[in-house]
Parts: structure tokens; C-alpha cells; sequence
């Protein structure tokens, strides 16, 4: 990489991360975090406001009956997707535009909030998504210190009169949902259409006490007294997953249906009470919420059995320290401390390869116009005897990948951990630090280490140092718990290849110097002009391990 090309490059990179260009979308406003709350607003351009939770996980968009049109779950937490203008309006064009996100509920024929695709929609009797209804305005309030925001919603239709009332979860996926009926049917259907985009999602129900029923593609299973009944993507950090569970002593039955974006039809007394979580399908969320027993529903992989020992030595850690931000520093030097002999032999080949590179490059440059064979073969040889020499094993560097299995499973961890709480300056470690500090630090002790590994080749870490700067787009938008725990892993990699390469250059000081002792008694020696008194070559590495001097050495 020239220099020359480095301030456009790095002027095109502050753009692009300035410009939220990248399916993860906008970037945190400096100095501010997401402001759990409701918004009023017209979000379809029909006649009408509707309610809008938003919060750092998701904004679910609620139309004055409570059927939910709109339900968008965050890739990064923390992403501001809704922005308010300066005259009091809001701006939902990149939450509705956005490519990187998906509407759980999907657009059904196109229209948006089509009946068809309106969660919590209820029908039965005179009940019909599709018709007319008498509204009252939503009653709401939000309360971020118990985790939620609470909505109160209430239509009559065809003389029946619906009282449906939602709590939110701000600090996870789960959603409550209460519906009363009066004037009209005893038992109801309620409908929850998904999984947005998914074209062929898994659909499933567990009756009480009994197996998984599930229907993939076409066709209609119906399930009765359910545990809970789901809709799934397959397990990753994007997939999705809508999970409902009766609760309160609710008797409810499913009707799953497959095939293009699928549908759970649950049917409920019309007094009712469920419990439906919207959000990833992934390990950690599901166990934060309590969904990882609930059988058929999620069986983690090798790196997910991984996460959740580490999920609970982290809620063990709590309950001692009582500080989120504490506990991520317990962690990481206590894995740090388990696995420094593993780190200490990948530092000590880290350290002799740098003392080797400058001797590896003037042989390579002594046979850079010898192509024959017996020249080749001949570079082969110094080349393998300059390795024995410093003791270099190239599989040494295997130890490097015995831990990450683990640091892979940690780094999954903290990325998808609901804190509550913040840390110093941190309003919450489960999203992006608005102040952008650790995003500094990071691309600071990254680069600091770089400098560590590779001091012995300026040129090296002259082409590696540009590549950090990209990463700082990653640093911008990791939660700040994952930040943190990156840049303290990273000091402690730092101090202890410091300390390794000390050692290793005092071991490694006298390699290359060759003592001639004179025949017969040491005290022997040639007098001066004597003519037996011959010189020899010595080759002399010096303790800096800069290039090999000849000298003219006295020899009998």
C-alpha cells in the first residue's frame, strides 16, 4: 500500500461509515442512544396515526386495533432506524427502505399492513381483520426501569367489543399479549403471519406432554392444547424466529400452515393470555428468555453447548460482582489466565519468526538469481538450518487455534447478551458506545499490537496497519460489551508478547557466533609476527541480529 493512497482511502472509508452504508445500517448518533419509547405517527400514509415501540432491539409498529403491520427486528442493537426531524415529524423512509431488514410479518399481497399479514389479528364471529371497526384511541406509557412498554388497545365490531392490551420487553424479544372479548364469541383465532422474507420457514407445535408437530412446505397441521407453537428460520446470527406460548392457564390450539412465508392460527377463549417472542433465532436470546428447555425448539452445536457454559459461568460471575461490566472483565482475564500457556507458545513462535524474518530475507535476496536446482535446493537447506538454529517450529502456530472454538463461542456470547445495566460512560453494553471512544481504543491497541508482532518488518506492518482502519467500521457497531472485551484481550496479547520476546531475544543472543579455542592450552598464543600465526574466518551474529560479520580471526 503507498502512502500516496492512503488519505483517499481512508476519506472514502470515513464516508462510508458515516453514511451507514452497509446492510447493518446507520450508524449511532454521536453522543445519544435510542430513546425507549412510543411514538404517534402516520406510518402508512393512511388516514390515521399509528403506535410505534421503538427500543434498541426492534420497532414494532401497532395500527389502532393493536394488530401489529409492521414488526422490525434490529441486525445491530442500538441501530436508529426512526429519525425525528426538526419540526417534531418523523422520518420512517430507512426504516421502511432499509434492504438489511426484515419485516417479520412480511407485505402479504403487496399492501402494507394487508389483512393477510397482520399479527395479532383476531377473527371469529363478527371479528374480520379485512372490515371496518369502531377504534378508541390507545392508551400507553413506558417504564424502562421494569423492562417495559405497555399499550392498551380497544375496537368494537359487529357488537363484539375487544380489550387487548400488549406489554413489551424493551431488553429482549418477548411481547404479552392479553385480549378480553366481550359481546361476542367464546373462543377466538388469533393470527401470527411470518417470517417476513423467509420464503419456506419451519412451522411447528408441541402439544402438552406431547411430541414436535411440524409442516415445511405446503399443506395445514392442527395441533391441540399447544405448549408453543413457532415459526423458524434455520439457527444463525440473521435467522428469525416467532415463538407463542399460552400462559396463565390458557388452553390454546394451532393450526400451522406452510409454505411462503407460513402462518400460526391460534385459537383462544376469548379471555386469553400469551406469550410471543419475535426476534432471532438464535441460542443466547432464546436462553435470556427462557426458551432453550422448551423441547424440539433449538438444539445448540458444539460453539452453542460452548456459549452457554459461558452464559452461566457470566450470570454466576454476576451474582458475586453484580456489575455487567465487571463481570466482562473477570472473564476475560480469567479465560485469558486458563489459556496462557496455549497463547504463551503461540507468542514465543511469533517472537523467533520476527528475529528469523531479516536473516530469511538476506538469504532469499543471496539466491534471488540463482534458479537451478542445486541453488534452490542449497537456499532450502539455510533455510531449514536458520529455523533449527532459533528453534522456530512452524507447528507451533497450531496452538494458536486450540482456543477458538472458545474465543469463537465468547465473542458469540457477548454479541448477543441483553444487558441491563451500562458501564462508565456506557448507557448499555449490549449496544454501540454513542461516544465512539472504544471504537478509538480499539483501533489504537490493535494497531499497538500489530507494531508488537511485527517490529522486526517495518514494511509488514506498514501494509497490515491500513487494514485496521476498516475493521474500525466493525468497532463502530459492535456492542460495547464485545468491544470491551476485544480491546482488554488484546492488552493482555500485547504484555505478553512483550515479555516473550525479551525472553526469546536473550535466549537467542549468542546464536551465530562461533569461538575458535587455539590447539593445545588456552594460555597459548602465536607471538606477534610470528609465521605460524594464520588468521580464519569467524562468522559473528550480533545480539541485535543485524547481518552476519566476517572477521580474521588468529589460528595456528
Amino acid at each position: 500500500m503507498k502512502t500516496k493512497h492512503l488519505l483517499p482511502l481512508t476519506a472514502l472509508g470515513g464516508a462510508l461509515l458515516l453514511s451507514g452504508c452497509a446492510q447493518t445500517g446507520p450508524l449511532p448518533t454521536f453522543g445519544k442512544t435510542i430513546e425507549t419509547r412510543w411514538i404517534q405517527a402516520d406510518f402508512d400514509g393512511q388516514p390515521g396515526n399509528e403506535l410505534i415501540a421503538s427500543s434498541n432491539l426492534q420497532d414494532v409498529v401497532f395500527n389502532t386495533r393493536g394488530e401489529v403491520i409492521g414488526w422490525y427486528v434490529k441486525p445491530n442493537a442500538g441501530t436508529p432506524y426512526i429519525r425525528q426531524n426538526a419540526d417534531g415529524t418523523f422520518d420512517f423512509s430507512t426504516l421502511k427502505n432499509q434492504k438489511g431488514l426484515v419485516n417479520m410479518v412480511g407485505q402479504g399481497d403487496g399492501t402494507l399492513g394487508s389483512p393477510a399479514r397482520r399479527a395479532f389479528a383476531l377473527s371469529g364471529g363478527p371479528l374480520d381483520p379485512a372490515q371496518e371497526a369502531e377504534v378508541s384511541a390507545p392508551t400507553f406509557r413506558t417504564d424502562l426501569a421494569a423492562n417495559r412498554q405497555d399499550a392498551v388497545f380497544r375496537y368494537t365490531q359487529g357488537g363484539a367489543t375487544v380489550t387487548k392490551t400488549v406489554t413489551l420487553h424493551p431488553r429482549n424479544f418477548k411481547i404479552d399479549v392479553k385480549t378480553d372479548v366481550t359481546g361476542g364469541p367464546e373462543r377466538v383465532d388469533m393470527l401470527f403471519p411470518g417470517l417476513g422474507k423467509a420464503d419456506n420457514p419451519r412451522v411447528q407445535a408441541v402439544p402438552v406432554g406431547g411430541t414436535p408437530a411440524a409442516v415445511q412446505g405446503s399443506g395445514t397441521l392442527s395441533v391441540p392444547n399447544i405448549q408453543y407453537a413457532a415459526l423458524q428460520e434455520n439457527p444463525s446470527q440473521i435467522a428469525h424466529a416467532l415463538i407463542v406460548r399460552p400462559q396463565n392457564g390458557t388452553v390454546a390450539n394451532a393450526s400451522l400452515t406452510g409454505g411462503a412465508q407460513g402462518l400460526v392460527r391460534v385459537d383462544v377463549p376469548a379471555s386469553s393470555s400469551l406469550e410471543v417472542y419475535g426476534g432471532k433465532n438464535e441460542l443466547i436470546h432464546l436462553y435470556q428468555s427462557g426458551y432453550t428447555t422448551l423441547p424440539g425448539l433449538f438444539q445448540p452445536n458444539f460453539f452453542g453447548k460452548i456459549s452457554l457454559w459461558i452464559v452461566k459461568l457470566m450470570e454466576a460471575l454476576y451474582k458475586v460482582i453484580g456489575n455487567w461490566g465487571l463481570v466482562i472483565v473477570a472473564l476475560t482475564l480469567l479465560l485469558r489466565i486458563v489459556m496462557w500457556p496455549l497463547m504463551q507458545a503461540q507468542s514465543r513462535t511469533t517472537a523467533r519468526m520476527q528475529l528469523i524474518q531479516p536473516l530469511q530475507k538476506e538469504i532469499q535476496e543471496k539466491y534471488k538469481d540463482r534458479k537451478d536446482p542445486e541453488s534452490q535446493r542449497a537456499m532450502q537447506l539455510e533455510m531449514a538450518q536458520l529455523m533449527r538454529d532459533y528453534q522456530v517450529n512452524p507447528a507451533g502456530c497450531l496452538s494458536s487455534f486450540l482456543p477458538f472454538p472458545v474465543l469463537i463461542a465468547l465473542w458469540s456470547t457477548i454479541r448477543n447478551f441483553e444487558f441491563d445495566s451500562g458501564f462508565l460512560w456506557l448507557p448499555d453494553l449490549a449496544t454501540p458506545d454513542p461516544l465512539y471512544i472504544l471504537a478509538l481504543v480499539y483501533l489504537i491497541v490493535n494497531i499497538g499490537q500489530l507494531y508488537v508482532m511485527t517490529r522486526k518488518n517495518p514494511e509488514m506492518f506498514r501494509q497490515q496497519a491500513f487494514i485496521y482502519l476498516m475493521f474500525l467500521y466493525f468497532a463502530l457497531t459492535f456492542p460495547a460489551g464485545v468491544t470491551v472485551y476485544i480491546i482488554l484481550s488484546t492488552l493482555i496479547g500485547i504484555v505478553q508478547q512483550i515479555i516473550v520476546n525479551k525472553q526469546v531475544e536473550r535466549e537467542t543472543a549468542t546464536i551465530g557466533v562461533q569461538k575458535v579455542a587455539p590447539k593445545g592450552t588456552v594460555d597459548a598464543k602465536p607471538a606477534a609476527g610470528s609465521k605460524t600465526a594464520k588468521t580464519q574466518k569467524v562468522v559473528v551474529t550480533t545480539k541485535d541480529n543485524k547481518a552476519p560479520k566476517v572477521i580474521d580471526a588468529p589460528k595456528d
